[in-house]
This record gives C-alpha cells, structure tokens and sequence, in this order.
C-alpha cells in the first residue's frame, strides 16, 4: 500500500484522504476501507488477527466440545455437558467473527459476532 496519503477526521470518523481526492471512511455505517487503501492502524482493533490462530482455535474447541459429549454420555452428566457444549460452540462462533474481521477489519459484523459471542 503506497504511503502518499493523509488521515483526516471528519465528523468524529477518521478516514484516509489520497491526494487525488479519493476519500476513505474507516468507521462507522459508511466505513469503505479496505485492506488496499487503508492502513489497518485505522480498524477498530489496529490490527488483523491472525487466520491460522483463528482456525487452530476452532479445531481445539472442536475437539473439546467432542470430548464433551463423550464423557457427559459415558458419565451422564446431561446438565455439566450441555453448559460445556454451549461454551465450547460459543467460543466456536467468537473465533469465527475473527476470521471475517480478519477478512474486512472495518466491517461491523465480524466484529459484533466476535464482542458478542
């Protein structure tokens, strides 16, 4: 990404201003970053997350959450083994919100799918 550019705030958002009159949003509903144009210091974390961390991740609450079902079969613990699964697809479902912030950092939803779950 080509570093001739200037961060401006308009209206309480920051944003990204080309000197060929190309004007960035990085926040908020008219949020029209990208990766190409826009620093991702802008995004709401400053950061991507990492893709393969994410996915190691949802492989190991996978697992757990087989484990689970396993032993909460074997042990008939109906109650510990339904909270644990719940846990474990909420956390699934949090680190699947970081896989679509690490797609599109300025977007809303993975961001709200990952603070929510």
């Amino acid at each position: 990404m080509s570093a001739n550019y200037t961060i401006v705030s308009a209206d309480g958002d920051l944003g990204v201003l080309y000197p060929d009159g190309r004007y960035y949003v990085a926040g908020g509903d008219l949020s029209n970053c990208t990766i190409a144009v826009c620093p991702v210091e802008l995004s709401v974390y400053g950061y991507r997350p990492t893709l393969p961390g994410s996915i190691a991740l949802i492989a190991l609450y996978g697992i757990c959450a087989l484990v689970q079902v396993v032993l909460g079969w074997r042990y008939k613990t109906w109650g510990f083994m339904v909270a644990m699964l719940l846990g474990c697809v909420d956390e699934i479902l949090g680190y699947v919100g970081r896989i679509l912030y690490y797609q599109n950092p300025w977007g809303e939803t993975g961001f709200i799918m990952q603070i929510g779950m």
